[in-house]
């Protein structure tokens, strides 16, 4: 199998504004199958030193095999939610670029035993850490349906998140839930047909977006990991992040901009007496998105914005 089957979302811009420097020190926050990794590590840099975290035990596996002759590369099986704590057990105290490649990969959609996927069946589980408890047939068959309702609702941005909940809790009293499919056709009965018939984005999209960012506690994760990856810039150091869903760009944004402007004066003052001092600035204005060329490459680039802002 080829190392980058997976096609890194915006590698050129990533690798143009993390500003790569010798003898510097860099962090793959989702290293996934090594795409952007292999940008860092073939950019002509000399002494860099890259730490490369991902959540998946098989990528870590693939990575490790992969990137084995590289002597300047540890890769790590966590959550990036631990950042500092990785950072402080390998010595580094700061780095002088982040990336954040966030959402889940081709690789996990193609492989129907994970379950991501509902375009073959498959069991319900949806973990990227596959040593973890919770899986989505855990969510699926034991939340309460209010709580289903509110994931669905909150992290899927679903509209019909009501009857979807209301489906799955009256079908899973018949039966268990547990394959994808058995899902798919529940939450296809949940919306009316004008809604779902025709569609470019299969109806069941969003609940099984909504099922697997639960399961996998992606925005709890990004909320805890944005500080701490901000605190651990060097001077100019740069934070580079792809967002796919608009939720995940809100947190980006807002933890950025708390950067940029911290102060926490009201607003009718003059003068600032609060004493925050801005962490980062800006590097572009808007976020940067996928040219053409690569939509029609890569059409999972179409939903892509990357933020970059610099440590001052």
């Amino acid at each position: 199998m080829n190392a980058y089957t997976h096609v890194p979302v915006l590698k050129k811009e990533i690798l143009e504004y993390l500003n790569i420097k010798d003898g510097n020190v860099y962090v793959d926050c989702t290293a996934g199958r090594g795409g952007h990794l292999e940008g860092i590590l073939q950019s002509g840099a000399k002494n860099i030193t890259v730490l490369a975290i991902d959540k998946d035990p098989s990528n870590v596996a693939f990575l490790k095999d992969v990137f084995s002759k590289y002597k300047n590369v540890t890769i790590i099986n966590s959550d990036y939610r631990f950042l500092a704590d990785i950072l402080k057990f390998h010595g580094i105290k700061k780095v002088d670029g982040i990336i954040f490649d966030l959402g889940f990969s081709s690789i996990h959609i193609d492989d129907a035993s994970r379950g991501f996927s509902f375009a073959k069946d498959g069991p319900l589980d949806m973990r990227y850490d596959t040593n973890q408890g919770l899986r989505a047939e855990d969510v699926i068959n034991e939340y309460p349906e209010r709580e289903l309702g509110r994931i669905i609702r909150d992290y899927g941005e679903e509209k019909f998140f009501k009857n979807i909940s209301r489906q799955i809790v009256k079908a899973r009293e018949e039966k268990k839930i547990t394959t994808t499919l058995q899902l798919k056709d529940i939450i296809h009965r949940s919306i009316p047909t004008r809604f779902r018939a025709g569609k470019k984005i299969d109806a069941a999209t969003k609940t099984f977006q909504a099922i697997r960012i639960e399961v996998n506690t992606e925005f709890e994760s990004l909320k805890a990991v944005l500080p701490d990856a901000i605190n651990a810039l060097n001077t100019d150091g740069r934070l580079c992040a792809i967002t796919f869903h608009s939720i995940e760009d809100r947190i980006v944004k807002q933890s950025v901009n708390k950067a940029i402007n911290p102060c926490t004066c009201p607003k009718g003052l003059v003068q600032c007496v609060c004493g925050k001092k801005p962490t980062l600035k800006r590097v572009i204005k808007m976020p940067l998105t996928a040219s053409k060329e690569e939509i029609r490459l890569n059409p999972r680039s179409r939903s892509a914005k990357l933020r970059i802002a610099q440590r001052i």
